[in-house]
Formats: structure tokens, C-alpha cells, sequence
């Protein structure tokens, strides 16, 4: 081999070794700021309810012309009536149960296949009633949980999907509703004892 190409030869592996590091780097930037971000989301808490008022707009008198000048001098003595005040209620908040609670673990262990590591099973879930959809979902169907959780997670398919790519004699849409209706079940009764 000549200098030249051992050069270039050189150049070619510095220029690889940069093109890897920066990929590295951006990699490892993107994993933290995911880790971030879920752990901002376990510790945001929702407001609780606000009441507003809310005014009625009063429609203008139609006014004749000579009656101008007199209603000028008035409305200047008298408060321009405003209609009542009307109480609305903000839409309560619903308690939400963060993927991470401990309660909701114990609630869905007994759903998830035995020697399930629970912490390990809800990483990546953005909230407790998709995870524990999918935890259903796996029981009811006999699919195991990782396989759903890869296709809806990793893959972006809907849980429907997910399930009628491993079980298609199934109905899938039964199987998500019947899923989330228990999802939304255990996450009331953790609600209701959390509230007493």
C-alpha cells in the first residue's frame, strides 16, 4: 500500500468513528429526553375544578331619534343595566392514576401472566387505562402481553390490530371493548378507594 492510500485509508476511519459518535450522542440525547419526559408526566397533577361566571350579553333599547338627547343626560346618571351573573361549573376532573402507582400494580398483577415484572410491563405506557386495556386484553385473549405491547407501542397499531394479526378468528373490536371496559373498572375502584 502506498502513503496515499494508507491515508485515505486514515481519513475514511476518523471520518466513520465521528459519523458513529454523533449518532451515539443523539441517540443517547433522545433517551433522556424521553426518561425526562415520562418522568415529568408522573408528577403533573390535575387542577382541581374551577367555577366561572358567565354573562349574558343585554341587547341595545332601539332608541328614536328625538329621545337622543334626553337619554343621554339619564345614561349618565343611571348604571347601564348588566344582566345576572350565571354560574357555570367547570367539568370535573376525573382522578387519573399514574402508571406508576402502586396500587394499580397490585391491581394488575393478578391479570398479567405469573412471574410478570410489573415495573418492566408498564414502561413505555403513557396512562394507566392503556396499559391496563392491554393487560386485559392480553388475559382475554390468550395473546401474551409483550407481543400486544410491542405491536401498539413499538409497531403504532391499535390494540384491534394488534390482536387480529395473532388471533384473527377473534373479534377484535369486542375484545378492545371488553378490555377497556374492565380497564376503566379496576382504575374506578382504585379512584373510589383513593377518594376514601
Amino acid at each position: 500500500m502506498t502513503k496515499i492510500q494508507k491515508e485515505d485509508q486514515m481519513k475514511t476511519g476518523r471520518s466513520s468513528a465521528a459519523v458513529i459518535g454523533v449518532a451515539g450522542g443523539i441517540a443517547l440525547g433522545m433517551w433522556i429526553a424521553s426518561a425526562i419526559t415520562l418522568m415529568d408526566r408522573d408528577t403533573i397533577k390535575p387542577a382541581p375544578a374551577v367555577t366561572r361566571q358567565v354573562t349574558e350579553p343585554v341587547a341595545a333599547p332601539v332608541v328614536e331619534p328625538s329621545a337622543i338627547k334626553t337619554r343621554r343626560v339619564a345614561a349618565r346618571a343611571a348604571a347601564t343595566p348588566v344582566a345576572p351573573a350565571v354560574e357555570v361549573e367547570a367539568p370535573k376532573l376525573v382522578m387519573t392514576v399514574p402508571v406508576t402507582a402502586p396500587q394499580l400494580h397490585n391491581r394488575m398483577k393478578p391479570v398479567l401472566a405469573r412471574g410478570t415484572k410489573i415495573n418492566l410491563a408498564v414502561e413505555g405506557f403513557s396512562d394507566a387505562e392503556q396499559f391496563a386495556t392491554l393487560a386485559h386484553a392480553a388475559r382475554n385473549t390468550q395473546v401474551p402481553f409483550i407481543l400486544l405491547k410491542h405491536r401498539v407501542l413499538t409497531e403504532h397499531r391499535s390494540l384491534a390490530d394488534a390482536i387480529r394479526a395473532s388471533k384473527p378468528d377473534l373479534d377484535a373490536e369486542a375484545e378492545v371493548q371488553r378490555a377497556r371496559s374492565a380497564a376503566k373498572s379496576d382504575l374506578a375502584a382504585l379512584s373510589a378507594t383513593a377518594n376514601n
